[in-house]
């Protein structure tokens, strides 16, 4: 376990030298970070991680005789799991990527700013460790799915990556959900209840069969008709209707 933050192990998996190079000097800006090891691929990354001990592992996905995916899987069923981050060129391996709780996906070429971004997730998420419980395995936390914060959205072959605090709402509409933020609106064939068991319960709540909002992201609470409600968000033009069965869940949350 970590030792009060002081040095994070790292080890890096790509079967390319300059991409290992790069993705190194970035994190040499970190002075906590420590790179315990190097590997190419294969089943060498399993072997060492015993002995290496590392609380974080950079995992390219697409390697010349060896796939990332299938390492992190034989991780997982080995119950071998310190934090892991896929560092790939490939987007479309996302949604499996989050389905294995990796806990950041990065797109190569690596940015100093993108990079420092996710050592910052990977730093609170060990300080939780540290400070609930310092014998706790680092993977367990790993376990709790990383979709509570970042969430792959897949719809007509194709993954979009996004953060869920950036979610106003989610709702049915024709046959498909539809996932707004302030920027875009993303569809899935997901069902509601699907979406809604992949995210953080005390930043989102249910008001209703057909919707999803981003606690956060209300502004007004407005009594309706016959003992509901309709909300008005931040960055939403139209209101979102409470059903009569959530209206004490919503004043729970809110004190009412």
């Amino acid at each position: 376990m970590v030792d009060q933050l002081r040095t994070i192990r790292v080890m890096i998996v790509d079967d390319e030298e300059p991409a290992r190079s790069e993705l190194k000097y970035l994190l040499e800006s970190f002075r906590e970070i420590e790179v315990v090891g190097e590997f190419a691929g294969g089943d060498a990354v399993i072997n060492a991680i015993p002995s290496l001990n590392p609380h974080l592992i950079f995992m390219d996905i697409e390697m010349a005789g060896s796939n990332g995916i299938q390492i992190a899987e034989k991780m997982h069923a080995a119950q071998i799991v310190p934090l892991l981050v896929f560092a790939t060129a490939h987007e479309e391996f996302a949604v499996k990527a989050f389905d294995l709780n990796a806990v950041d996906y990065l797109l190569k070429p690596f940015s100093a700013k993108r990079v420092a971004k996710c050592i910052e997730k990977v730093r609170a998420l060990l300080q939780e460790a540290v400070q609930t419980n310092s014998t706790k395995r680092v993977g367990e936390l790993a376990s709790v799915p990383y979709s509570l914060q970042k969430l792959a959205i897949e719809h007509n072959g194709k993954a979009s990556v996004i953060d869920t605090k950036d979610i106003i709402a989610v709702y049915c509409a024709e046959g498909q959900l539809a996932i707004r933020t302030a920027n875009k609106c993303y569809y899935s064939n997901m069902s509601l209840q699907e979406f809604y068991s992949r995210l953080d319960e005390q930043l989102f709540f249910r008001t209703h069969r057909a919707y999803l909002v981003n606690i956060e992201k209300i502004r007004e609470i407005i009594p309706w008709f016959n003992g509901t409600y309709n909300l008005i968000l931040e960055g939403l033009a139209e209101e979102v209707p409470v059903s009569r069965q959530q209206v004490p869940k919503l004043k729970k949350i809110f004190g009412l």
